[in-house]
This record gives structure tokens, sequence and C-alpha cells, in this order.
């Protein structure tokens, strides 16, 4: 009997696609890369203007991305087969959002030109002086760009592990 469990808990681990993937290591840096989704969302609440509640995104896949990878650590060290469905759903949910959200913060990227920008009080001044609206975008964009960052490295970690997953259902 205790035989009979212990290859059925083998059969739902992940499998292995490639030789160089290790679901769990791909686990641990897809709960870093949610954990730095979390932590950019704060500054995005007061500096966004384009998409005033952009900051709600890497909020909700933050917490997508976190769970994705927390259920695949779980499955890999306690397999079985609700928390294999776990890790398949929420991989293929964090994939998605990733997805809306690479739509999203690329969009976000564009410059906006339609703002004004200050003048600067003479032509000397002009190479040392930035509006605090000029600084305000300029730090927005850089953290939309490390958004972004993070964002592709999640989408391509939340591939292999949706891949894997799906592909270890299908052969149970």
């Amino acid at each position: 009997m205790s035989s009979e469990r212990a290859m059925a808990a083998a059969d739902t681990r992940l499998q292995r696609p490639y030789a160089w993937f290790d679901p769990e290591a791909a686990a641990v840096v897809t709960i870093l890369l949610g954990l730095f989704q979390l932590v950019l969302c704060v500054p995005l609440i007061h500096t966004d203007q384009t998409l005033p509640k952009l900051f709600i995104l890497p909020l909700v896949l933050g917490i997508l991305i976190v769970a994705g990878g927390s259920l695949t650590i779980a499955n890999e060290r306690n397999p079985n087969r609700q928390l294999l469905q776990g890790c398949a759903y929420s991989n293929v949910a964090g994939l998605i959002v990733a997805l809306l959200a690479f739509c999203l913060y690329c969009y976000s990227l564009n410059p906006n030109t339609s703002e004004n920008h200050c003048k600067p009080s003479s032509e000397t001044d002009y190479h040392y002086y930035m509006c605090p609206a000029q600084i305000m975008e300029a730090y927005r964009w850089s953290i939309v760009l490390l958004l972004l960052l993070y964002d592709i490295a999640a989408v391509v970690l939340h591939s292999l592990l949706s891949f894997s997953a799906l592909k270890t259902l299908k052969t149970d």
C-alpha cells in the first residue's frame, strides 16, 4: 500500500522538459519576481499620470506570481494531485495576467508629449535645471521599465512552469 502511494506521489512531480530546467529553482525565482512586483507597486501609487490605477496591476500580478511559485514549491516537496492542479492553474493565470501586464507596461512607457515642461529661468540654467514634473516622469518611467523587465522574466518562468505542470497533468 505504501509503495503505491509513493509511486503516485512520484508521478505528480513536475516533469522536466529540459535537462537544465529545475522546477524548484524556477519557483524560487518566480516568488522573488512576484515580490519585486509587489514592492514596486508602492511607488506607482503617486507617480503614474498616464494610467492612474496602474499600481493595481503589479499588486495583483505579484500576488499571482507568488502564489504560482509557492504552489510549485509545495508540489515539489509534497507531491499530490490537488497541489499539481493548483500549481497548473495558478501558473496559467499568472501567465495570462503577465501577458496583459506586458501590454499595459509597454503602453505606459510611451512618452506623453502633451505635458508642459517648466522653462528655465535663463539660458545658463538650461542644462542643470529640471522641473519637478520632469523628475517625477523620469522616476515613473524607470519604475515601469523595471516592472516590464521583471514581467518578461515572469512570463518566461510561468511559461515553463505551466508547460511542465500541464504536461504532468495530461500524463496522469
